[in-house]
């Protein structure tokens, strides 16, 4: 999710799993209402958020949109009474590029070209706990029916969603720092900010350096021999479903960080490098697959499929 800053907002509840900052960007929509971005996300079949579903075409149907292979920009807004608005851009390039210079430490501002809003959504899909100061906090639009607001998954998809979302995490750490060992990671970190003159007392952890070994004898093992033996079915599919095989470079080599989903567990890994599996039945815990029978093999043939993926 695109990290904002400018105008503060302040913390209004509920939680998020990364801290958000917004740019106030004041946009014109329908009925003369003017929306503020308080911060968004891309929504295109690669790069999605996982906690909302495993399938960029059934984030488009909660969206209520078309898949489109551009896919879209997705702008969490609130109007000037503080209501939660959805604003969806087929601007995603323009949107990339401001999270690429977000990365590098460039905060800048983001307005949706003319004629590229397709649509606005009561409501927000996904949980975020900031609004901007000199309104309301975050509210849903009064009047409007339960069926017709965006609302972040219902409880009872908690376990799915908590591993959609862990998932996102691994994918983003493999793709960014995942040849690194825990040392080296933590040097490179220390070394940056002493560079830039700060003095942190502590590294945060990755979650990749939290994977561990399940033994033959723990009570989930057969549980992950079937997502292993589900994965290697997957990854002979002629038609994998939309979604259930997703790859991503790594930078700087560019190698594939390959994700393949099923029903209660998800697999990330980089291609030349750790691999990890998430099993809803022992929620939060990252498998190390490092040691698995095939698993280069099992990867290489999964990042294969991928091409044979719809959208």
């Amino acid at each position: 999710m695109s990290r904002r800053s400018g105008k503060q907002g302040k913390p209004t509840g509920g939680s998020s799993s990364s801290s958000q900052r917004q740019q106030r960007q004041p946009v014109d929509v329908q009925a003369g209402r003017d929306l503020d971005m308080v911060t968004g996300f891309l929504l295109t079949p690669q790069d999605f958020p996982g906690e909302l579903s495993d399938s960029y075409s059934a984030v488009c149907a909660l969206l209520r949109v078309r898949p489109e292979s551009a896919g879209y920009a997705v702008l969490l807004c609130q109007d000037g009474d503080g209501a939660r608005w959805s604003q969806i851009t087929t601007d995603t390039a323009g949107f990339a590029g401001v999270l690429s210079l977000e990365q590098t430490g460039i905060q800048t501002g983001y307005v949706p070209p003319s004629g590229t809003v397709i649509a606005v959504r009561p409501g927000w899909p996904l949980e975020c706990r900031y609004g901007f100061a000199d309104r309301a906090a975050p509210h849903d639009l009064p009047g409007v029916a339960p069926q017709d607001l965006l609302r972040p998954p219902p409880a009872d998809d908690l376990p799915a969603a908590r591993r959609r979302s862990l998932a996102d995490i691994l994918s983003e750490e493999l793709a960014t720092s995942g040849r690194r060992s825990r040392r080296e990671y933590k040097d490179d970190i220390l070394f940056d900010a002493y560079n830039m003159g700060d003095h942190p007392l502590e590294v945060p952890p990755r979650l990749i350096d939290m994977r561990v070994l399940m033994d033959d004898d723990h009570p989930a093992y057969a549980s992950l021999q079937a997502a292993l033996a589900t994965a290697w079915t997957l990854s002979e599919d002629p038609a994998p479903g939309p979604g259930r095989i997703r790859v991503r470079k790594s930078w700087p080599r560019d190698t594939p960080v390959v994700r393949a989903s099923g029903a209660d567990w998800t697999l990330v890994a980089l291609a030349d490098g750790p691999a990890v599996m998430l099993l809803d039945e022992i929620p939060g815990i990252p498998l190390a697959l490092d040691e698995t029978p095939r698993i280069a093999e099992l990867v290489t043939a999964l990042a294969a499929a991928a091409k044979r993926c719809p959208a």
